[in-house]
């Protein structure tokens, strides 16, 4: 069950992964996570997140796959709020909005050769219903087999992942 909090190492650890996200909170949590798709379609280049657009090597007037989601908890309790950008979905998974298991568990279970790239973590604001709350975040690029990417950024919800703990060393503050 989720009643304690993880530690500061916990958040470090998460943060400077290149490994699955969804495992390490899966883990640390001790229960299975579900995603929640908010909102999901095609987004100018100019109008995505510029770190996006740039990672994934969109060009004016070219368009992505923007989708906002959330991973809960078994209760219904956000863990964290993600971005995901594509141009393409990978092989192994579908880019649904209606598949409910988290895409790293997608590409995991279909066995697609990925590779993570941190671009940034750090601490940002939790978009939450208590005011300028901090939170951490972890911002990268998944590299498939098939030479699709995705653009990823999450948002950790302070109530499962420690914020104020010393982040890794090219943490900074985000919006």
């Amino acid at each position: 069950m989720h009643n304690t909090l993880p530690t500061a190492g916990a958040t470090r650890m998460l943060l400077s992964s290149d490994g699955s996200t969804t495992t390490l909170l899966e883990a640390l949590l001790d229960e299975r996570l579900a995603v929640r798709v908010d909102t999901q379609g095609p987004v100018p280049a100019g109008q995505l997140y510029p770190r996006a657009a740039q990672a994934l090597g969109l060009k004016r007037g070219e368009e992505a796959i923007e989708r906002r989601s959330a991973l809960l908890a078994p209760d219904g309790s956000v863990v964290s709020v993600n971005v995901v950008v594509f141009a393409a979905p990978p092989d192994g998974w579908s880019g649904s909005a209606d598949d409910d298991a988290p895409l790293g568990r997608r590409l995991r279970e279909a066995g697609t050769r990925q590779h993570r790239r941190i671009l940034s973590s750090g601490l940002a604001e939790w978009p939450g219903e208590v005011a300028h709350q901090t939170c951490a975040y972890k911002e990268y690029v998944i590299s498939c087999g098939d030479e699709s990417q995705l653009y990823v950024h999450e948002k950790f919800n302070p109530a499962f992942v420690a914020a104020r703990a010393p982040l890794p060393a090219a943490a900074g503050l985000a919006a």
